[in-house]
């Protein structure tokens, strides 16, 4: 560990020879469980609009959503 390096890059799944080893497999699962949710679920949309998607504080580990309120008719 040297605390005194220069770090460069963006450190979301990490860079360089410190990427996360799996973060293809995320980005494959999150293509393959979208696509399946919309093509099981065609009229899902959301439930508010849009500006109303609370996110999560900026001081959160993780960025994303708090809730995800979503609607859909039913055939």
């Amino acid at each position: 560990l040297d605390i005194q390096r220069r770090a460069t890059g963006h450190l979301a799944f990490g860079h360089g020879i410190h990427q996360c080893l799996g973060q293809q497999l995320a980005r494959v699962e999150m293509r393959v469980a979208f696509r399946a949710l919309i093509d099981r679920f065609p009229t899902l949309r959301l439930a508010v609009p849009t500006a109303e998607v609370a996110l999560r504080p900026e001081t959160a580990d993780i960025f994303g959503v708090k809730s995800l309120l979503v609607a859909w008719d039913a055939k």
